[in-house]
């Protein structure tokens, strides 16, 4: 099996990623509060998600790790989020929450676990 590069399944995953919630904001009409945005939070907002987090981090593992160490960090930023919400800002821990953790957590497990020789 060809490996691919890490930028190109990078690529994939975060275009997957950003057009799932996209359709999810479509659905549920969460881009109505976009409207209310001003210049500075639209400016504050950019800055946050492309500049100062995503782009420099994406830079910065691509040189040192694989594909599958990628996509493996980025499924722990939404655990984290997840988290911190619920310890920041009272976000209640449903069992579909808990469910989705483990199965994340399993998902990087068995991604990290080397197959063992029969």
């Amino acid at each position: 099996m060809q490996r691919s590069s890490a930028l190109g399944f990078l690529t994939v995953g975060m275009g997957a990623g950003a057009v799932v919630l996209v359709l999810a904001g479509l659905v549920k009409g969460s881009f109505a509060a976009l409207d209310n945005f001003t210049t500075a939070q639209w400016i504050a907002g950019i800055y946050l998600g492309a500049g100062g987090g995503a782009f420099a981090f994406i830079l910065w593992v691509m040189a040192r790790a694989t594909p599958t160490r990628v996509a493996n960090t980025m499924t722990v930023n939404p655990i984290a989020a997840t988290l911190l919400a619920a310890l920041l800002i009272g976000e209640p821990i449903t069992a579909n929450l808990l469910v989705g953790l483990l199965a994340v957590f399993a998902g990087i497990w068995i991604a990290t676990s080397e197959a063992k020789p029969a």
